[in-house]
């Protein structure tokens, strides 16, 4: 055959494979972490505003992953279907997500409102191409599941790092240039305590400007360090990454029907319901985590220099407990491990809520905790997919795995949506105001609401779902001696087409 046997594809090819997920994590996450804090306290957007960039660009975002999946399950390309998409986005991205950090000067809320939300819609949309043709594309490395694993994994180690280099390098920038934060707090507070604005002192306003200045070039500087990274990344997984073309084909053969009936068979496939509610509700706190952990540390722990920190020892206990995940799932089984971590992750998310103000030790018990309980987030997931789509085509015969991958990633945005919605409107709720340093108690209460009570109740929804899921151990090893066999029987069948 001239195709790419699966042996042939090297360690090499599947760690540049694995470095191309430097792109999509470095840009993604320092957005979910970051992107409340910058429009609410950088560029000073009131509270209400920033809620509807936030929702309407995550809710376009979920729309996306299905437009990708239509798009790129119909490209044909001499350069292959996956390289195209990843290649131009990946590009595309670099000034996009740049100018999402940038503060235009003087112009009303109004107008910045539609500036981020137009540069917010358009990187959800490249992030999203990005995306589905990036984690796809193992499938069209090789046939083999041995490689496909081993590039999946390479995978999964790479992108959390790209987490712990995304909040380190960030954070660490960020508080860099945040030079006088106490400070200006203690100079704005005097200022709202005076009567009228008439007297305030001249070197005072110059020092609060200077701190907003000064906050504004730190999230260039770091905005700037992470295209060049990720620009970097898509070279890389772009001309160091072979795709089968004679797999395009076979599977292209599955989608010349009816792409909505197609769909429609993918999102009612039982199991995948299943997966798909859990996945939501189980995402969804990982999102909000992410998202309000910066804020809820600022106002209702006063811990504020320890954000970058905290944030950063949080995704150091999962990198450091993904591998023992691995072991359990090995041991165990992936559903019954889900299970129980997801049931040990909700005592901590009450903890949360309960947690005194600058009590350090407490809070880092918990964060290593969460932390090393959301390594199944991470991992799990993923090899249930597979074990979908595997009983998918048990079952019809059809190998979709654009539109499974396309599927998951919409309901991880979903996910997002409501994670990142739910801070804001939080903030909303809770009477926050714009550009101070200290809030209303009302904030500090719907701000532990939002950390403690609500990830607890979709939680619990999620968990309720995941125990439902029909794929046991059993099932899944069933399933994989008959795809085996399958690919037994139809390699013998093509071995006298090839040999003549």
């Amino acid at each position: 055959m001239s195709e790419a046997k699966a042996g042939s594809v090297s360690w090499l090819e599947t760690t540049f494979y694995g470095i191309g997920m430097l792109s999509g994590a470095l840009f993604i996450t320092v957005m979910n972490t970051y992107n409340n804090v910058f429009l609410v306290e950088v560029a000073q957007m009131s509270a209400q505003f920033a809620t509807v960039v936030v929702f309407i660009s995550r809710a376009w975002d979920v729309v996306c992953n299905l437009i990708a999946g239509k798009l790129i399950s119909s490209t044909n390309t001499r350069f292959g279907r996956m390289k195209p998409w990843i290649f131009g986005s990946g590009v595309l991205l670099v000034p996009v997500y740049f100018l999402s950090w940038y503060v235009p000067p003087n112009l009303p809320d109004v107008v910045k409102m539609i500036y981020y939300l137009l540069l917010c819609s358009t990187f959800m949309f490249l992030q999203s191409v990005n995306n589905v043709a990036y984690r796809t594309q193992v499938m069209y490395m090789s046939d083999d599941e041995t490689v496909r694993n081993r590039a999946t994994l390479i995978r999964g180690i790479v992108e959390l790092v790209a987490v712990v280099m995304g909040i380190a390098l960030h954070g660490q920038v960020v508080a860099f240039y945040d030079t006088v934060p106490k400070k200006a707090c203690r100079l704005a507070n005097s200022t709202d305590n005076s009567t009228t604005h008439r007297h305030i002192d001249p070197e005072a306003l110059e020092d609060i400007v200077s701190t907003q200045l000064s906050k504004k070039n730190g999230y260039l500087i770091s905005a700037a360090a992470i295209c060049g990274i990720s620009l970097l990344a898509t070279l890389i997984v772009t001309f160091g990454v072979k795709e089968r073309r004679d797999m395009e084909r076979e599977n292209e053969q599955n989608l010349n029907g009816n792409f909505l009936k197609t769909l429609k068979g993918v999102v009612t496939f039982r199991p995948n319901v299943y997966f798909l509610i859990y996945d939501v509700c189980l995402y969804s706190p990982t999102v909000i985590y992410s998202g309000g952990a910066a804020i809820y540390l600022q106002y209702s722990l006063d811990l504020r220099s320890q954000v970058p920190n905290i944030l950063l020892i949080t995704v150091v206990s999962t990198v450091v407990a993904l591998p023992a995940v691995g072991l359990l799932v090995d041991k165990f089984g992936k559903k019954p491990v889900y299970i129980v971590m997801v049931a040990l992750t909700i005592p901590f998310l009450i903890g949360c809520g309960l947690v005194p103000p600058r009590s350090m030790v407490i809070v880092l018990v918990i964060v290593i905790c969460m932390g090393a309980l959301m390594a199944a987030n991470s991992y799990i997931p993923w090899t249930m997919l597979s074990d979908i789509v595997d009983a998918y085509q048990l079952q019809t015969n059809q190998r979709l795995d654009t539109l499974f991958f396309s599927m998951y990633l919409l309901m991880c945005r979903l996910a997002s949506v409501l994670g990142q919605a739910a801070t804001t409107v939080a903030l909303v709720i809770g009477g926050y105001v714009t550009g101070e340093c200290s809030q209303p108690k009302s904030v500090d209460t719907s701000l532990r609401i939002l950390m403690s009570g609500f990830p607890v109740a979709i939680s619990l929804i999620g968990l309720g779902c995941l125990i439902k899921y029909p794929i046991s151990e059993q099932i899944r090893k069933e399933n994989k001696e008959a795809l085996d066999e399958m690919t037994a029987s139809l390699q013998e069948m093509k071995a006298p087409i090839a040999s003549q």
